[in-house]
């Protein structure tokens, strides 16, 4: 996750996707989805930043062994920057 100017950008990683929503005034209590991007491409993404203007994820590929899946992932973690979010 992270939160930015009332903005919450969250990683959902069982479900490549991730989403942007506008957090309320009343405390983080409660928030509003704004955005959403579902992608296979994301590969699993576990974690994300923003730095610049620019948001940039963590693909995890844990599908392709490790805890979602049977064995043991053979390729590195990988970071993308995402556009449009």
């Amino acid at each position: 996750m992270h939160m930015e100017g009332g903005s919450l950008w969250v990683a959902h990683c069982a479900h490549n996707m991730l989403s942007r929503s506008r957090v309320a005034d009343d405390g983080g209590m409660t928030a509003t989805m704004e955005k959403q991007l579902t992608d296979p491409s994301l590969q699993m993404p576990t974690t994300l930043v923003r730095r610049q203007g620019r948001l940039y994820v963590v693909r995890s590929r844990c599908d392709k062994g490790g805890p979602m899946s049977p064995g043991v992932a053979n390729s590195p973690f990988t970071v993308a920057e995402v556009r449009g979010m």
